[in-house]
């Protein structure tokens, strides 16, 4: 009987766990995917840098305990089963030596979650052509509205995913990614990543936005200013800041290696660090959500839990090391830098009426530098290449600057705002800090 490629190699490392006693316990994450992937360059589908094709791939990662307090973390590929042994060879003698390690870890209980679309799976099987339609009626769209150069891309797989470890957990399960996006003008893009086929709307949508922000951007404002101006970063902006600053300060990794802004203490004691109406969750059970999923590779289930409530630290992210050594249980993590949601106990206003009340800003689209940033500190200094400059309520143009403030500080101002921008899972922010036009 021939075996999938998961159950080959489960039965390889089971039997190289009989053969070897320095191989004390294994598991792995694999993933078959196939699906479309089309893109789109200088308004033309395909072409030799964007060429439409049906893809199929195996990946994963492997995580390998020896004796000694030895480990492997390695990537798997499609011939791991076909030359093992050598693989396995180069595991062990890449094993890395961890006095803090971490043995195999095997979930009580697993939670429940829509992770493959039926309409998604279809167009993978049976109605490739509705990608194409899909790309052809956004350039159409775009072009007419008077943008003269589209990008785009959708990518649209099957991914059958499983795990396995040297204590009988296995898990096998579906998703359906769905990824797509188009960039106006080589200045602005919108995109849509989810585990479903996205509804009309949510095209609509983001093709509206990428002509009405494009064009924006195609407008130039001789406007110059230099001093404290309101800054209004996007969702996406806002979730780059939060994920610089905030995010990245959480995951016990950093805190336990103190090399966050936030101690263990700072956890135990809800020690309050931004305004005290705001909490941030992660939330990975929602379905069909792109940052979704039933368990890390290391087994941990996935679930909802506040990292900040009413403004007070209540957890780091944990996984299982930094679980053990905080002496805590491990958590669910982002995934892929999303997942995590703000919320304010007073609620949002809208987008459109928060842009009436400014008298002098700029809508903030895109900065550089901002891995160069001070994680810790809070503080920023950026060049916003992409941004549009706002007077009396209304968009004046595209204009540059570089912008420098603090961004902590903001999340405790009262009178920092955020805003809620429709289709969008986190809000806009705004708020006071110092710019000057370039």
């Amino acid at each position: 009987m021939n075996l999938e490629i998961h159950e080959q190699l489960g039965e390889l490392l089971r039997q190289s766990q009989k053969s070897n006693p320095r191989l004390k316990g294994w598991r792995f994450d694999l993933h078959r995917t196939d699906g479309v992937d089309i893109g789109v360059k200088n308004n033309q589908i395909g072409g030799p840098y964007s060429a439409p094709g049906y893809k199929q791939s195996i990946s994963g990662e492997i995580y390998l305990v020896w004796d000694d307090s030895r480990y492997t973390a390695a990537k798997l590929e499609a011939r791991v089963v076909e030359e093992f042994s050598e693989y396995l060879k180069l595991w062990e003698r890449t094993a890395y030596h961890d006095p803090e390690g971490v043995g195999i870890y095997t979930p009580e209980s697993l939670p429940k979650v829509e992770l493959a679309d039926n309409e998604a799976q279809t167009v993978i099987d049976r109605q490739v052509e509705r990608p194409f339609e899909l790309l052809s009626d956004g350039i159409d769209k775009l072009r007419k509205s008077g943008i003269r150069k589209v990008d785009a891309r959708i990518k649209c797989f099957h991914d059958q995913r499983y795990l396995m470890n040297s204590d009988g957990f296995q898990l096998s399960y579906e998703q359906t990614p769905v990824d797509f996006y188009f960039i106006a003008n080589d200045s602005y893009g919108k995109g849509y990543s989810e585990k479903k086929w996205p509804e009309a709307a949510d095209i609509d949508r983001i093709i509206q936005e990428t002509i009405t922000v494009g064009k924006q951007l195609e407008q130039p404002c001789s406007t110059t200013f230099s001093g404290p101006i309101t800054l209004i970063l996007t969702p996406e902006m806002f979730e780059t800041f939060m994920n610089q600053f905030v995010i990245t300060n959480l995951y016990g990794s950093l805190v336990l290696n103190r090399q966050s802004r936030f101690t263990l203490d700072d956890f135990e004691n809800h020690r309050p660090v931004i305004r005290d109406d705001l909490s941030l969750t992660i939330n990975n059970l929602l379905p069909y959500r792109g940052s979704s999923y039933i368990c890390t590779a290391e087994g941990v289930p996935g679930g909802k839990i506040a990292l900040i409530d009413g403004g007070k630290l209540q957890s780091p992210i944990l996984n299982l090391k930094y679980a053990k050594k905080a002496g805590l249980n491990p958590t669910p993590v982002p995934l892929g830098g999303s997942g995590f949601f703000i919320t304010s106990r007073e609620g949002f206003p809208q987008w459109e009426e928060m842009l009436k009340t400014i008298d002098r800003g700029l809508i903030i689209y895109s900065v550089l530098g901002m891995h160069t940033q001070d994680t810790t500190s809070g503080h920023f200094s950026l060049t916003a290449d992409q941004c549009l400059y706002v007077e009396k309520g209304k968009i004046q143009g595209k204009t540059k600057a570089v912008i420098n403030g603090d961004f902590i500080r903001a999340l405790n101002h009262q009178e920092s705002r955020l805003c809620k921008v429709a289709g969008e899972d986190n809000p806009g922010f705004v708020f006071i800090a110092n710019a000057i036009s370039t």
